[in-house]
């Protein structure tokens, strides 16, 4: 059984209701998905979760981030066969395209995923996201950052957002998808980065400096 890490940055996948409007609320997000019967299928990976303190809206996310985020699957590299990566949608390319540069060596697959509406709310997209990555991430099958949103794997730094309304808010206009999620995950083998001959032992973080 391969084990895949969680890690929530906060965005709307983990938002409740409040007077303020939404809000990233981690008591709330971890109860609620330790208790998600559907991640404890059989086929789904075993996983564990962690949160980078403060949870933000995506448009708060900055270098700092970026660099805490590559610490953390840096640090538990030689724990894990994957990460999934809790984003909200505003910045995740940004975020998806610096990581594919900041982890070095990266042999494993590292998959960014959101939602459009709140995972717990009765129309949210987030389950199928969330599902559906951590399933990539536990498959072997890829070896590199990419974002998995509205049933397309995409290339990470190939990756744009063109919707801020629709499920299937991201494109890749330059380069195809690596999977498709339709009844059963379709792999497109010949987009796919080829896994190198000598397997990384480990991942070397390149941090990010601020100008």
């Amino acid at each position: 059984m391969s084990r895949v890490l969680i890690i929530h940055t906060g965005g709307t996948i983990g938002m409740t209701r409040t007077e303020r409007g939404y809000e990233p609320n981690g008591e709330f997000f971890r109860s609620a998905i330790y208790g998600l019967s559907d991640l404890k299928a059989a086929d789904i990976p075993q996983w564990d979760l962690v949160e980078t303190e403060p949870l933000l809206d995506s448009s708060r996310m900055s270098v700092h981030e970026w660099n805490k985020i590559g610490k953390i699957i840096a640090d538990s590299y030689g724990d894990y066969d994957g990460f999934v990566v809790l984003h909200g949608t505003d910045t995740m390319a940004y975020t998806a395209s610096a990581m594919s540069f900041m982890l070095c060596g990266l042999d494993k697959p590292v998959i960014l995923t959101g939602s459009q509406i709140p995972l717990f709310e009765t129309r949210s997209d987030g389950r199928d996201n969330l599902i559906t990555s951590l399933m990539i991430a536990g498959s072997g099958r890829v070896h590199e950052v990419c974002i998995y949103f509205g049933g397309l794997l995409l290339r990470g730094n190939r990756t744009m957002k063109y919707s801020a309304d629709g499920m299937q808010a991201f494109t890749s206009p330059n380069y195809p998808p690596l999977a498709t999620a339709g009844i059963s995950i379709q792999y497109n083998e010949a987009a796919m980065r080829e896994r190198e001959e000598e397997p990384f032992r480990g991942v070397q973080l390149r941090e990010v400096q601020r100008e």
